[in-house]
């Protein structure tokens, strides 16, 4: 996608986090000598990470053009999944996308042409090829604060025919890739976005391979936006930055259930009335814990944001009315975790209409169903709460809005 204007993106305003441009997320042409003084045009920008469950504008980098000329910015976005989602070398640590070049022998790097490529063998498997006589460096952008993990080993060489593999983070060699292994496990230190990640093989007159495997990238990111800034003047000149916004999964930790109806947390339903989750709650996220603070809160309705929400209705008649027990349970895909809870709802004289026991994720509400009498739309997140005197919690309504207590569990 190109655009010419920032864009929102991400389902409320998020705090910003911002990182120091590293490595390959530097895409401005590089400074010219001092007595060239050569035109350039520059542009500087921060990496970003923002929850899954908010809307961000994304920081657009700075242009600094000669003479304060005109400067347009455009972009392109392209989306890969992180995390616990996807391992191994595909998405965006796929082999077409590490940079290919070739090592001089002065330990300088030549991107302008390189014999070998990575070769994907399997869905978590990869080979690094060295020719006879050829020394190449696989490199790729950090995209978001994490962790990198691989197993590796030589395979038809040996550290006695001049041939190495080792690992570089920002150009320096990783200490525990030494001369005398030919193979091992590699666990990165913390990387931050924008840094290079470089595999680097050299082979003297007889080639050879390194069989890479269990490649995993380890972050609380879900996922994220690499962002390619270009910025153009009216003279011709032109800027270039790769910015990536990584979106980090919520605190499953921090998951509140909606109250009781039945007549105590919150009023008894109306027969007639929807008994949908739409008025009767939906989970929400509260980033801080308290549900003293609802502007914090965010409703869990449906799939995303690496979780997964499902419910189902349990119904009893007793002396004419009816009692939904509404079990719910929140799975965090990451974690393999789960939140269990039993939401009672009661509805005065009978339940409803065509009502039965549903399987999990049927039971979804629309906009023509009838909200009980004087309650408007609400999760447990649309209520204000404020302490009272005896340190419970008591909601402040809207004028013609009953005052009930919200959720005490």
């Amino acid at each position: 996608m190109r655009a010419l204007i920032l864009l929102s993106f991400i389902p409320a305003a998020a705090l910003t986090v911002l990182y120091p441009t590293r490595g390959m997320g530097q895409c401005a042409p590089p400074a010219a000598p001092a007595e060239a003084k050569a035109d350039v045009l520059r542009l500087s920008g921060s990496h970003q990470a923002v929850s899954c469950l908010k809307q961000q504008e994304a920081t657009p980098p700075v242009a600094t053009a000669p003479g304060n000329a005109q400067t347009s910015l455009s972009y392109q976005d392209q989306y890969f999944k992180l995390g616990c989602a996807v391992s191994g070398f595909k998405e965006y640590f796929a082999p077409s996308r590490w940079t290919v070049a070739k090592i001089n022998g002065d330990g300088g790097v030549d991107v302008t042409g390189a014999p070998n490529s990575i070769l994907v063998e399997g869905a978590n498997r990869a080979s690094v090829i060295a020719t006879p006589g050829s020394a190449a460096s696989y490199r790729i952008a950090i995209p978001a604060k994490g962790y990198v993990s691989f197993d590796w080993g030589y395979v038809g060489g040996s550290n006695f025919l001049n041939q190495q593999f080792w690992v570089e983070v920002n150009g320096q060699p990783v200490e525990t890739m030494t001369k005398e292994r030919t193979d091992g496990s590699f666990f990165s230190s913390l990387l931050l976005p924008g840094d290079e990640l470089a595999f680097n093989i050299t082979a003297a007159r007889k080639g050879f391979a390194v069989q890479l495997s269990n490649f995993e990238f380890l972050s609380n990111a879900i996922g994220v936006i690499e962002r390619r800034w270009e910025a153009h003047t009216e003279d011709g000149l032109e800027g270039r930055f790769t910015q990536f916004v990584s979106i980090k999964k919520p605190d499953f930790t921090k998951v509140i259930f909606p109250g009781n109806c039945d007549g105590i947390d919150y009023p008894l339903i109306e027969n007639g009335s929807s008994a949908e989750p739409v008025w009767t709650g939906y989970p929400v996220i509260d980033e801080d814990g308290s549900a003293a603070t609802t502007h914090d809160q965010y409703p869990l309705s449906g799939d995303g944001c690496a979780f997964n929400l499902k419910w189902e209705d349990e119904l009893l008649y007793d002396q004419g009315d009816c009692i939904i027990f509404r079990h719910w349970a929140v799975s965090d895909y990451c974690g393999n975790n789960v939140q269990k809870h039993t939401q009672v709802i009661k509805v005065r004289g009978g339940c409803p209409e065509g009502a039965s026991e549903l399987p999990y994720g049927q039971h979804h509400g629309d906009e023509g169903d009838t909200p009980p009498p004087g309650l408007s739309p609400h999760s447990a997140s649309a209520l204000a709460l404020q302490p009272s005197q005896q340190g419970a919690f008591d909601t402040v309504a809207s004028p013609g809005e009953p005052r009930i207590l919200p959720p005490t569990d």
